[in-house]
């Protein structure tokens, strides 16, 4: 770095938020070689805005906000993908005697002038947020475009992958093996993302890709022509999970184990033949720094008492019910880290194991070779457990046992797919178990749902409309009208969410209750009885995450079955803005 950059470095950063020129001239005695404009934005020590100013006053260029979606795609042909991935400068708008390039980066002298050669205008500049203009860049051109353009120069798309290399290292990318390379992005693009799931799908005229983050579908921008890549990306994906990939008539199921970006992830693969080709979904489990306590579940005061209480039984079932994805096993690792002792033997059946409990003897269930539920518990059995754990209860062989084995003296933990916590009862009755031992030995059903909190970055007040906060049962008296809301930001997609929290509804089998259960009476009046015994249901306890700012009220009608009471139907209101000063 010249004396000269060096001296503009240290003004700058006096003017964006460094106390002292001390300390201005140890962090630029720490930078390495190459942008130090990203590398002062990473350490986290300047305000991006005020940086981005100082910038633009040395430059005597503006700082400008973009909207990827307002560009016109004809002017992304100005510049090759692969400089524009490389150089993070993004062509957004053509002008008759100029082109307008967005960058956050002008003391890139490199790329300004490959950039100024590249055009056949001369460039206007102006700065952007570095995060802004790398999720245009990623929407405008789609990810791993760069390579994309690679693959079709080589013609790399068609080569045989019989005799690929495995390696699972994400951040090994081989510039030899490009197609290698972009699977390696979307995946790593996923996990960046905190994506739980990748769907690659093939539709009639092109190829689809979907992340599934906090429990929402969301489409990747791709490069166009992405279909002529079809075959190679499945069979690389089946090459990674150890499929067979000259069989594409049967649906194939494959795990992988993956490394990059200091994380381990877990992987579990699937095909499908569909008409249009091969449809491949792969489900992601990271597997370090898993913290299984009750500070995750981030319980009520009340939740959290009923629930150790339950957990100190020595017999009886616990049942947790919901549809797959709600996190039913997060919240039964949690329970049993919360027991796990030296005096405690705890063996677990799942499908799969998804997260490794140290002292916890956990086995998976292996159908190819007849390793079911019903058989593995009945084994379980013989260990002098103390404690078990079913991954699920599927019919009335595997309800059996786990009955049995509460009757003599094991405390059983189990999942089910039901709408609410009262339909586990209703389910199980269905399978045929017996209402007297249903109600004897089940101590508790617990329903429970995911509900996307409130991004931190682009928080709002709101104020809703009183009638149809009454319409939907939302205790406007004690709670009022004004809550809070996430805006829309490029930190969470625009959706105005990030990450996710459990709500829950929590069904003792009290006296009453157990009465009821003998008499094998409807849902309907199972839940009366459970409410009148002091049962809060999913959507109550979604009005107190409502009330925290946590989440929001749309999310909580999203994601709770609509009481009977209401309307099937009911329109959304659009909530107004609160003034700032709320």
């Amino acid at each position: 770095m010249s004396s000269a950059v060096s001296q503009s470095l240290l003004n700058l950063l006096l003017e964006s938020g460094v106390q002292s020129r001390e300390e201005a001239a140890e962090l630029a005695l720490n930078l390495n070689g190459g942008s130090w404009v990203g590398q002062v934005l990473d350490s986290g020590r300047v305000d991006e805005q005020r940086f981005l100013g100082a910038i633009g006053n040395f430059f005597r260029v503006p700082v400008v906000s973009i909207d990827a979606k307002k560009i016109d795609r004809t002017t992304l042909s100005i510049l090759p993908s692969r400089f524009v991935f490389q150089h993070q400068i993004l062509p957004i708008e053509a002008k008759e005697n100029s082109v307008v390039l967005a960058t956050y980066d002008l003391f890139n002298s490199v790329g300004r002038q490959l950039a100024s050669q590249l055009l056949k205008k001369p460039a206007e500049w102006v700065l952007v947020p570095r995060a802004q203009l790398l999720r245009a860049i990623k929407t405008l051109y789609g990810i791993g475009a760069e390579t994309f353009d690679e693959i079709l120069k080589t013609n790399r798309a068609f080569e045989v992958l019989q005799d690929a290399e495995t390696s699972t290292d994400l951040n090994a990318d081989d510039p030899e093996a490009s197609v290698v390379k972009f699977v390696n992005q979307i995946i790593r693009e996923a996990i960046i993302e905190r994506a739980t799931d990748i769907h690659v799908e093939p539709l009639e005229n092109d190829l689809r890709i979907r992340y599934r983050i906090d429990g929402i579908l969301h489409e990747v921008a791709v490069p166009p022509q992405l279909r002529v890549l079809q075959a190679a990306i499945i069979s690389r994906l089946k090459v990674m999970a150890h499929m067979d990939i000259a069989e594409r008539r049967l649906p194939q199921d494959g795990r992988m184990n993956l490394h990059g970006n200091n994380q381990e992830i877990d992987v579990r693969v699937s095909t499908i033949p569909t008409v249009n080709g091969e449809s491949i979904s792969l489900r992601l489990l990271s597997r370090g720094g898993q913290q299984f306590n009750f500070d995750r579940l981030d319980l009520s005061k009340k939740q959290e008492q009923v629930i150790r209480n339950l957990l100190a039984h020595a017999n009886g079932i616990i049942l947790l019910t919901g549809p797959t994805g709600c996190g039913k096993s997060t919240s039964l690792y949690c329970f049993l880290s919360s027991i796990n002792s030296v005096q405690r033997r705890i063996i677990t059946i799942e499908e799969p194991v998804e997260y490794r409990i140290p002292g916890v003897s956990q086995i998976d269930v292996k159908p190819e070779i007849d390793l079911t539920f019903a058989k593995g518990l009945r084994h379980i059995l013989r260990q002098d457990p103390n404690v078990v754990m079913v991954g699920e209860i599927r019919d009335i062989e595997t309800a059996d046992i786990a009955i049995r084995a509460a009757m003599t003296g094991h405390l059983v933990f189990s999942t089910l797919h039901t709408n609410d916590a009262v339909g586990g009862i209703t389910r199980l009755l269905d399978m045929d178990v017996e209402p007297f031992l249903l109600a004897s030995v089940v101590k508790s059903f617990i329903a429970q749902r995911l509900v996307r909190t409130i991004c931190p970055d682009c928080v709002q007040w709101v104020d809703y409309p009183h009638e149809y906060l009454v319409e939907i049962g939302f205790p406007v008296k004690e709670l009022g009208t004004r809550f809070r809301r996430g805006g829309g930001c490029d930190q969470c997609r625009q959706t105005g969410y990030q990450g996710r929290a459990a709500i829950y509804e929590i069904c003792l089998v009290t006296e009453p209750l157990r009465k009821l259960i003998m008499q094998k009476r409807d849902g309907g009046e199972l839940k009366q009885c459970a409410i009148a015994e002091g049962m809060e249901t999913l959507r109550q306890d979604g009005w107190r995450r409502v009330a925290q700012g946590k989440t929001t009220i749309e999310e909580v009608v999203r994601v709770t079955q609509t009481d009977e009471v209401m309307a099937e139907t009911t329109e959304e209101a659009e909530p107004v803005v609160a003034a700032k000063s709320a």
